[in-house]
């Protein structure tokens, strides 16, 4: 894990801003993309004639010497029929954003003043994460497939009219402000190149053999967490038995990286 290229980001941030002769009150690039999607295919595939390069029958987000880049901000299951297309020709390097800490600023959209603005919160979630890469299972051990996790620090900027700040709890409330999620940092970076780089979600003191149940107690996460089957489908723990009802896992150390 490394927390990403501060300068490079402000440099992908403001290139994606440039975009938006509206700036913040806008759309930020093509076809109406959100900002955090913007602003990451700016940090990893920098230049403009690189991104939406048609490959096949679909368009790829960008397209560098490192191959093709996909910045998915979440559903990564709907990138199954590129992934099936895009393998086949390059090396694909899917980026998954998740929001670790956000804080709200409210700004009067007439004076552009801050009126309010909220303490930093965290809300950063591994059983998220390991549902979106289930979601995408059967490529996670393709020999073109990267996976880039990028924890954020993001602030959302809510601009309202009038004088009092409006009550984000109302649905009403939030129709009449312009909200805009803006992402201030990277302060983390999780590369899944190979199926080895999996082992990072293995949790302490596991026995040598384990059920899931006993995998989840080690992670200190419910049962109910896919954790069990991203191991397992990247090779990293496999079956070796059932005990009961449940099955028996153990680390698979003599699994080769391919």
């Amino acid at each position: 894990m490394n927390s990403g290229d501060r300068e490079r980001f402000s440099a992908a941030l403001g290139a994606a801003l440039m975009n938006d002769n509206k700036g913040f009150h806008g759309s930020v690039g093509t076809q109406n993309e959100k900002l955090i999607h913007a602003v990451l295919k700016n940090y990893y595939a920098p230049y403009s004639d690189e991104q939406e390069i048609k490959i096949g029958s679909f368009f790829a987000d960008a397209v560098s010497e490192d191959g093709i880049f996909e910045i998915q901000t979440k559903a990564l299951y709907r990138l199954k029929e590129k992934l099936r297309t895009f393998l086949e020709y390059s090396r694909v390097t899917v980026v998954h954003p998740v929001i670790g800490e956000y804080r709200t600023v409210f700004i009067g959209e007439d004076t552009g003043e801050i009126a309010d603005e909220t303490q930093p919160r965290k809300q950063y979630s591994k059983l998220k994460i390991f549902e979106e890469l289930y979601s995408i299972r059967e490529f996670l051990t393709h020999e073109n497939l990267s996976v880039i996790l990028v924890r954020l620090k993001t602030e959302k900027r809510v601009y309202f009219r009038g004088e009092n700040v409006p009550d984000m709890r109302s649905k009403a409330a939030r129709k009449k402000c312009l909200i805009k999620q803006i992402p201030l940092e990277i302060t983390e970076e999780l590369r899944l190149d190979i199926p080895r780089d999996y082992e990072i979600f293995l949790p302490d003191k596991l026995p040598e053999k384990f059920t899931k149940k006993q995998l989840c107690a080690a992670a200190k996460e419910s049962r109910a967490s896919l954790r069990t089957e991203v191991l397992r489908t990247a090779g990293v723990i496999e079956n070796v038995g059932k005990e009961g009802r449940e099955f028996v896992y153990k680390v698979n150390k003599e699994r080769t990286i391919w």
